[in-house]
């Protein structure tokens, strides 16, 4: 996880130089929000459109983001700006984050993973996907629903790395009809490598099936195989356009599923263009 602290660490420093133009009545206070279902408190973020008045009949999207300590200002600017210039529709942004960076970086192991980590990967705590989806569901979007004018079919999942594992588990919890809490999923770089591929594997054994109305986006960066191999040269984990052939073959014909691969792009340059570029997919109205 080092490379998470690392790339957080340069992100708070240029954005601490140059603050997100974000107007200021548009980004709600974070609030402190203990979770029964995972016996911890996070910190929640929320950013509304511009021009938000909830006396209003309009119900917006609502964007749910994970790693919010390191991508939620930059996400919130985004969204504003590419909605102001109707590159992307009004949406309501809410952040899932923890007390600082470095808590977040011990406990997405426990959040983001399932099932508990194999030895070798020497994770003090892991496995806690189910509750953390539990937490999120039962707990975070009832919150959400009652404070603020949302439509409730409109509801997209992102993350990165283990957070991008943790959006596949999520609509694979959806296709297992365990969960409709969700109508899109971005996945930037998934560690579907996690427990040698148990998410993959368990995708492949889902009964045939159509559901249209959800939309799925998955990436991985074109120079991340090389990334790997320079790191562990003796790394045996599977090709990147192996991964995106597996989420193909076993989402393609079950969602509305696009994979790609950003040529130039190394794992932790994946996050922003994927998350601008699956708003634009999984909110937009065409295919």
């Amino acid at each position: 996880m080092k490379k998470i602290l690392q790339s957080a660490a340069l992100l708070l420093v240029v954005y601490s130089c140059h603050p997100p133009d974000v107007q200021k009545s548009a980004v709600e206070n974070p609030i402190r929000l203990y979770s029964k279902e995972v016996k911890d408190t996070f910190s929640i973020s929320v950013s509304l459109p511009t021009g938000y008045d909830s006396t209003k009949e309009e119900r917006y999207p609502v964007v749910y983001l994970l790693d919010a300590n390191v991508y939620f200002d930059i996400m919130a600017a985004t969204l504003q700006k590419y909605a102001e210039v109707g590159l992307l529709p009004p949406a309501i942004l809410v952040g899932l984050g923890y007390k600082d960076i470095q808590t977040m970086d011990s406990l997405r192991n426990r959040d983001y993973t399932y099932p508990v980590a194999i030895p070798e990967y020497e994770m003090a705590n892991s496995g806690g996907a189910e509750r953390f989806m539990s937490f999120i569901t039962k707990e975070l979007m009832p919150e959400i629903d009652a404070k603020y004018s949302v439509d409730q079919n409109k509801r997209v999942l992102f993350g990165h790395s283990l957070g991008g594992y943790f959006t596949v588990y999520a609509l694979n919890q959806c296709l297992l009809n365990k969960s409709n809490a969700f109508s899109g999923y971005v996945a930037a770089s998934p560690s579907t490598h996690y427990n040698h591929n148990y998410l993959l594997k368990e995708l492949e054994k889902l009964s045939p099936m159509n559901r249209p109305e959800i939309k799925a986006y998955a990436t991985f960066g074109g120079l991340e195989d090389a990334e790997e191999a320079e790191e562990d040269s003796t790394a045996t984990l599977m090709k990147t356009e192996h991964i995106l052939h597996s989420l193909n073959q076993t989402l393609g014909n079950r969602v509305r599923y696009k994979g790609e691969t950003y040529s130039n792009l190394g794992h932790m340059d994946m996050p922003i263009p994927t998350f601008i570029k699956g708003l634009q997919w999984t909110l937009g109205e065409g295919e």
